[in-house]
Protein backbone atom coordinates (compact mmCIF):
# COMPACT_ATOMS: atom_id res chain seq x y z
CA UNK A 1 0.00 0.00 0.00
CA UNK A 2 2.89 2.13 0.79
CA UNK A 3 4.19 1.81 -2.66
CA UNK A 4 0.85 2.74 -4.27
CA UNK A 5 0.39 5.75 -2.59
CA UNK A 6 3.93 6.73 -3.33
CA UNK A 7 3.71 6.00 -7.19
CA UNK A 8 0.24 8.33 -6.66
CA UNK A 9 2.09 11.25 -5.36
CA UNK A 10 5.32 10.78 -7.66
CA UNK A 11 2.71 10.90 -10.76
CA UNK A 12 0.73 13.84 -9.44
CA UNK A 13 4.55 15.42 -9.26
CA UNK A 14 4.82 14.63 -12.97
CA UNK A 15 1.75 15.66 -13.92
CA UNK A 16 1.74 19.26 -12.26
CA UNK A 17 -0.95 18.39 -10.54
CA UNK A 18 -0.81 18.68 -6.21
CA UNK A 19 -1.16 16.10 -4.25
CA UNK A 20 -4.55 15.23 -2.75
CA UNK A 21 -4.85 17.09 0.53
CA UNK A 22 -7.01 13.74 1.18
CA UNK A 23 -6.93 10.28 -0.26
CA UNK A 24 -8.48 7.30 0.30
CA UNK A 25 -7.85 4.43 -2.63
CA UNK A 26 -9.59 1.89 -0.47
CA UNK A 27 -7.20 -0.59 -1.09
CA UNK A 28 -7.06 -2.31 2.76
CA UNK A 29 -9.25 -4.87 4.10
CA UNK A 30 -11.35 -2.57 6.22
CA UNK A 31 -12.25 0.96 6.72
CA UNK A 32 -9.37 3.36 7.95
CA UNK A 33 -10.77 4.65 10.62
CA UNK A 34 -7.88 7.23 10.60
CA UNK A 35 -9.84 9.07 8.18
CA UNK A 36 -13.48 7.98 8.40
CA UNK A 37 -15.84 8.02 10.81
CA UNK A 38 -18.41 5.08 9.82
CA UNK A 39 -22.02 6.66 10.72
CA UNK A 40 -23.98 9.86 10.28
CA UNK A 41 -22.95 12.48 11.87
CA UNK A 42 -26.22 13.19 13.78
CA UNK A 43 -26.52 9.39 14.55
CA UNK A 44 -25.70 8.48 18.16
CA UNK A 45 -23.37 5.90 17.63
CA UNK A 46 -20.36 4.83 15.17
CA UNK A 47 -20.99 1.48 13.61
CA UNK A 48 -17.96 0.40 12.31
CA UNK A 49 -19.16 -2.72 10.44
CA UNK A 50 -21.31 -0.77 8.15
CA UNK A 51 -18.63 -0.55 5.68
CA UNK A 52 -17.01 -3.35 3.44
CA UNK A 53 -13.18 -2.52 1.67
CA UNK A 54 -12.46 -5.31 -0.38
CA UNK A 55 -10.83 -5.47 -4.09
CA UNK A 56 -9.99 -2.14 -3.99
CA UNK A 57 -13.20 -1.24 -3.69
CA UNK A 58 -15.41 0.57 -0.72
CA UNK A 59 -18.80 -1.17 -0.80
CA UNK A 60 -22.02 0.59 0.72
CA UNK A 61 -25.05 -0.22 0.97
CA UNK A 62 -28.78 1.43 1.12
CA UNK A 63 -28.43 3.81 3.52
CA UNK A 64 -24.93 2.78 4.94
CA UNK A 65 -22.98 6.25 5.96
CA UNK A 66 -19.63 7.45 6.17
CA UNK A 67 -18.13 11.12 6.91
CA UNK A 68 -14.84 12.82 7.52
CA UNK A 69 -16.67 14.90 10.27
CA UNK A 70 -13.89 15.86 12.92
CA UNK A 71 -11.45 14.37 11.25
CA UNK A 72 -11.33 16.66 8.30
CA UNK A 73 -12.40 19.25 6.19
CA UNK A 74 -11.22 21.74 3.63
CA UNK A 75 -12.26 25.65 2.15
CA UNK A 76 -12.64 25.41 -1.55
CA UNK A 77 -10.67 22.90 -3.61
CA UNK A 78 -11.05 19.51 -5.90
CA UNK A 79 -13.60 16.94 -4.48
CA UNK A 80 -12.99 13.14 -7.20
CA UNK A 81 -14.89 9.87 -7.09
CA UNK A 82 -13.95 6.96 -9.56
CA UNK A 83 -16.66 4.55 -8.71
CA UNK A 84 -19.67 2.45 -10.22
CA UNK A 85 -23.18 2.87 -9.46
CA UNK A 86 -25.38 0.67 -8.20
CA UNK A 87 -29.22 0.49 -8.10
CA UNK A 88 -30.76 2.98 -5.03
CA UNK A 89 -29.52 5.99 -4.01
CA UNK A 90 -26.56 7.22 -3.57
CA UNK A 91 -24.62 10.46 -2.58
CA UNK A 92 -21.25 12.13 -1.56
CA UNK A 93 -22.20 15.20 -0.03
CA UNK A 94 -20.09 18.22 1.55
CA UNK A 95 -21.44 19.70 4.87
CA UNK A 96 -20.16 22.43 6.94
CA UNK A 97 -18.22 22.94 9.83
CA UNK A 98 -19.45 23.79 12.26
CA UNK A 99 -22.01 20.71 11.78
CA UNK A 100 -25.45 22.12 10.28
CA UNK A 101 -27.68 20.93 7.75
CA UNK A 102 -26.67 24.37 5.37
CA UNK A 103 -24.84 25.03 3.19
CA UNK A 104 -24.31 21.70 1.40
CA UNK A 105 -23.01 21.31 -2.28
CA UNK A 106 -23.84 17.29 -3.59
CA UNK A 107 -20.88 16.53 -5.77
CA UNK A 108 -23.55 13.67 -6.86
CA UNK A 109 -26.43 12.01 -6.24
CA UNK A 110 -27.97 8.75 -7.87
CA UNK A 111 -31.33 8.17 -7.74
CA UNK A 112 -32.45 5.51 -10.06
CA UNK A 113 -31.54 6.36 -13.97
CA UNK A 114 -30.36 9.85 -12.77
CA UNK A 115 -26.95 12.01 -11.37
CA UNK A 116 -27.72 15.50 -9.66
CA UNK A 117 -25.66 17.69 -8.86
CA UNK A 118 -26.76 20.85 -6.23
CA UNK A 119 -25.87 23.87 -4.20
CA UNK A 120 -27.55 24.43 -1.26
CA UNK A 121 -27.77 27.53 1.15
CA UNK A 122 -29.94 29.79 3.47
CA UNK A 123 -31.63 28.66 6.71
CA UNK A 124 -33.87 25.87 7.05
CA UNK A 125 -36.97 28.07 7.04
CA UNK A 126 -35.56 29.59 3.64
CA UNK A 127 -33.52 26.92 2.25
CA UNK A 128 -32.67 28.27 -1.26
CA UNK A 129 -30.80 25.63 -3.68
CA UNK A 130 -29.33 25.46 -7.67
CA UNK A 131 -29.47 22.20 -8.88
CA UNK A 132 -29.86 19.60 -12.21
CA UNK A 133 -30.39 16.01 -12.87
CA UNK A 134 -28.58 14.52 -15.76
CA UNK A 135 -29.27 10.70 -17.27
CA UNK A 136 -26.70 8.69 -15.13
CA UNK A 137 -23.62 7.93 -17.77
CA UNK A 138 -23.80 3.84 -18.87
CA UNK A 139 -22.56 1.13 -16.46
CA UNK A 140 -19.00 0.81 -15.57
CA UNK A 141 -16.56 2.83 -13.71
CA UNK A 142 -16.92 6.95 -13.81
CA UNK A 143 -14.85 10.10 -12.28
CA UNK A 144 -17.31 12.88 -10.62
CA UNK A 145 -15.71 15.69 -10.01
CA UNK A 146 -16.89 19.08 -7.88
CA UNK A 147 -14.76 22.27 -8.09
CA UNK A 148 -15.16 24.66 -5.22
CA UNK A 149 -13.69 28.14 -5.69
CA UNK A 150 -14.41 31.62 -4.38
CA UNK A 151 -18.23 32.31 -6.14
CA UNK A 152 -17.58 29.47 -8.19
CA UNK A 153 -18.75 25.45 -8.30
CA UNK A 154 -18.04 23.71 -11.45
CA UNK A 155 -19.59 19.93 -11.34
CA UNK A 156 -17.99 17.17 -14.61
CA UNK A 157 -18.46 13.59 -15.44
CA UNK A 158 -15.18 12.23 -17.07
CA UNK A 159 -13.64 15.26 -17.70
CA UNK A 160 -16.91 16.52 -19.01
CA UNK A 161 -18.25 19.78 -17.58
CA UNK A 162 -21.93 19.16 -16.73
CA UNK A 163 -23.19 22.50 -14.49
CA UNK A 164 -21.73 25.50 -12.11
CA UNK A 165 -23.05 27.65 -9.91
CA UNK A 166 -21.99 30.76 -9.12
CA UNK A 167 -25.15 31.36 -6.62
CA UNK A 168 -24.68 30.93 -2.72
CA UNK A 169 -21.66 29.39 -3.01
CA UNK A 170 -20.20 28.25 0.30
CA UNK A 171 -17.13 29.82 1.65
CA UNK A 172 -16.71 28.16 4.80
CA UNK A 173 -14.83 24.77 5.53
CA UNK A 174 -16.87 21.27 4.99
CA UNK A 175 -16.19 17.69 5.90
CA UNK A 176 -17.32 15.08 3.32
CA UNK A 177 -20.38 12.82 4.03
CA UNK A 178 -20.34 9.12 1.71
CA UNK A 179 -24.11 7.68 1.55
CA UNK A 180 -24.51 4.16 -0.06
CA UNK A 181 -25.28 2.27 -2.20
CA UNK A 182 -21.76 2.65 -3.67
CA UNK A 183 -19.11 1.02 -4.89
CA UNK A 184 -16.00 3.70 -4.83
CA UNK A 185 -12.42 3.32 -6.14
CA UNK A 186 -10.91 6.66 -4.99
CA UNK A 187 -12.25 9.57 -2.99
CA UNK A 188 -9.51 12.10 -3.32
CA UNK A 189 -9.57 15.93 -2.55
CA UNK A 190 -7.37 18.74 -3.74
CA UNK A 191 -6.66 22.05 -2.03
CA UNK A 192 -7.88 25.50 -4.47
CA UNK A 193 -5.46 25.37 -7.11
Amino acid sequence: MRLLTAFLLISLLVSGQKAPSFSDEFNGTELDLAKWVPHDPWAAAATPDIAAVSGGELHLRERQTITTFGLFSQKYGRVEARLRMPAGKGRLRLLPVPLAHLPAIDVFVFEGTKVSFGNFWGTEQTERSFADAFDAPPSGQHVFAMDWEPGKITWSIDGKERMHSTDGVPSQPMFLLVEGPLDIDYIRVFAER
